[in-house]
């Protein structure tokens, strides 16, 4: 099948067409589920959360604004899902231990998500809530600060302010690691 943008495809779904929704599945339900799983570090609960997340986008298809990218729609849809998950009582009452099953049928995705996730988690720990989540849909979902504020209900300049302060706190972290000044502190 050539590539069919995901705008075009969910024209098809608004119609009515279950095959269209099906491919939109297809295509993103891995990059849904591996951002559900890095927010609650609970595969089932992930899984869960990320059936439930295309659950509604077809169940709001109609209210879909075609004037809007439909990535930054869907992952509006998984962020509110996981915000819902997190206030929820459930959530607040787990178990703080989570266990990687040896049966995980992306074991190896996971895992590798999972390392170089922690690598980040490391270096962002001090940052408040919002200012993790607009690192993390930046650098590991590699979406545009557009998408980023449209995501997080936030404007523009407050979205490029808490990239900004974020990047300007990996710095000055990685450079206290390395123990010493910038490059550009000692060419002056």
């Amino acid at each position: 099948m050539d590539y069919v943008s995901d705008e075009d495809l969910f024209k098809k779904v608004k119609n009515g067409n279950k095959e269209a929704m099906e491919f939109i599945v297809r295509r993103y339900y891995k990059n849904i589920f591996r951002y559900i799983y890095i927010k609650i570090k609970d595969y089932h609960t992930s899984q869960d959360i990320c059936q439930e997340v295309f659950c509604k986008v077809y169940e709001k298809r109609k209210s879909y604004l075609e004037e809007y990218l439909f990535k930054p729609w869907l992952y509006k849809i998984a962020y509110n899902s996981v915000v819902d998950y997190t206030r929820s009582k459930i959530y607040k009452n787990r178990n703080s231990i989570t266990y990687l099953h040896e049966d995980i049928k992306e074991k190896d995705n996971v895992i590798e998500y999972k390392i170089i996730n922690n690598n980040i988690d490391d270096l962002i720990e001090d940052l408040n809530e919002i200012q993790k989540e607009v690192l993390k849909f930046r650098f590991c979902e590699s979406m545009s600060i557009e998408d980023i504020a449209l995501i997080t209900g936030s404007s523009l300049n407050t979205t490029k302010s808490r990239l900004y302060q974020g990047i300007k706190h990996i710095k000055s972290k990685l450079q206290s690691v390395r123990g010493g000044d910038s490059y550009e502190e000692r060419v002056k």
